[in-house]
């Protein structure tokens, strides 16, 4: 006979479908935003643009992006996380598909800020739907499962548009990546349909005898004023944004300073991704089945990074064992705690706050995330350095473990598996 405690942690088909189509739906959006990374060297020279105006593109994606995570997040609350997370597909088709007629640097610009603005309310819609579809001791499973997606992304978009741009150009293969959230949509537009088991929930308060709902700026003055999402938002600046500092940057260090060949860069960025998608999914597989609370295995995890760092930063020249080694290390230290600290950005908000919260801390996420690199790339200019720009930027994940251990998981939602 099945005990109870196994029927809880079965999943239902249902919820396999639901995770699929959140996770192919965040899969497309970071695929529409490396496709310009990936076709940028010959664009440029089609397009006569300066590498600075080539790298300008990948800015105005992240500032536009940075900009609607916390009012998508607030929408998202407020219309629902399924509606939220389709117009975010939608939004990254319908401009894939007007970059693929671009002709002058500012229309191009100009599509790549606004592919940022309508991708902000992604995460914290699938990171809501999780909510609503999978109980405590699923939760973290799930979203290590839908975590993947942002290594996948990496990998599916090298596999076809290097050779679809050498065969058919640049506009080609915009034209077969605005196929991707065309897909997504139709798929999550099917699978996210049903009546989840917990249910987004609103707020009322009673006023002069009259039920009224709060409003979305009281419900983000709420948000703001718990210290664990404050925690998680330092936590998510200094280790999100160490996580893509180091990520952005380990190709050119690999090369330039550790003197390996570009192939043997890739083949090690390769293992990274692979160790990165692994670690992913046993975090959240330890966090659903242990009795430790989220945040000290969030900070045990996060710990992790900077020991890898400074391990990948003196690599021996020459030793291809030791670079595989400490690459596929720093893929474990780099991605492991997030699945873990993506959860916790949902449960240490009430169940009407869950995409108000989660877009405030992934605020911050983003901000790490674009500050990192041109802080490492400031560092090199001024010390001449990769290794002293690494090992500066490997004490950022320290300071995030003692954030982490101020963070409190909402009694609330943590444990609500019992319903599962």
């Amino acid at each position: 006979m099945e005990t109870l405690s196994n029927t809880h942690n079965r999943w239902t088909a249902k919820q396999f479908i639901v995770l699929a189509g959140i996770w192919l739906a965040f899969l497309i959006s970071f695929i529409t935003r490396l496709s310009w990374s990936t076709i940028v060297p010959a664009a440029i020279d089609s397009l006569h643009f300066t590498v600075q105006q080539g790298n300008n593109y990948l800015t105005a994606f992240y500032i536009g992006y940075a900009i609607t995570v916390l009012p998508g997040g607030m929408l998202a609350d407020k219309f629902g996380y399924r509606k939220l997370l389709l117009a975010a597909v939608l939004g990254n088709l319908v401009v894939m598909a007007a970059m693929v007629f671009m002709h002058g640097y500012w229309d191009g610009l100009a599509l790549r800020f606004i592919l940022g603005l309508v991708s902000g309310p992604d995460l914290s819609a699938c990171l809501g739907i999780i909510t609503e579809w999978f109980g405590g001791k699923k939760r973290a499973t799930a979203t290590g499962i839908f975590n993947t997606c942002t290594s996948f992304g990496l990998t599916v978009i090298n596999l076809y548009a290097p050779t679809v741009m050498v065969h058919y150009g640049w506009r080609a293969t915009l034209g077969v990546t605005a196929f991707f959230p065309l897909v997504a949509f139709i798929f999550a537009y099917f699978a996210l349909k049903g009546n989840p088991p917990y249910p987004q929930q609103f707020v009322v308060k009673k006023s002069n005898g009259e039920v009224k709902e709060e409003t979305a700026i009281e419900r983000l003055k709420k948000a703001i004023n718990n210290r664990s999402v404050w925690m998680l938002a330092i936590t998510g600046l200094f280790a999100t944004g160490a996580k893509w500092g180091v990520t952005n940057w380990a190709n050119l260090f690999i090369v330039k300073n550790l003197h390996f060949s570009l192939v043997t860069a890739g083949v090690a960025m390769s293992i990274f991704g692979i160790t990165s998608v692994i670690s992913m999914v046993v975090a959240g597989w330890i966090s659903d089945h242990s009795t430790l609370s989220r945040h000290a295995w969030a900070a045990i995890f996060m710990a992790i990074f900077t020991p890898t760092i400074i391990g990948f930063t003196f690599v021996p020249h020459g030793n291809v064992a030791m670079l595989y080694f400490w690459t596929g290390a720093m893929g474990v230290g780099a991605f492991m705690f997030s699945t873990i600290t993506n959860n916790l950005s949902v449960e240490v908000a009430p169940a009407d706050q869950r995409g108000t919260v989660s877009g405030f801390i992934n605020a911050f996420n983003q901000v790490g995330s674009f500050l990192a690199p041109v802080l490492l790339g400031q560092i090199l200019a001024g010390t001449g350095s990769y290794v002293t720009s690494y090992l500066i930027i490997a004490a950022f994940p320290l300071i995030a473990v003692v954030a982490l251990m101020f963070v409190r998981e909402s009694d609330a939602n943590k444990y609500d598996e019992v319903k599962d």
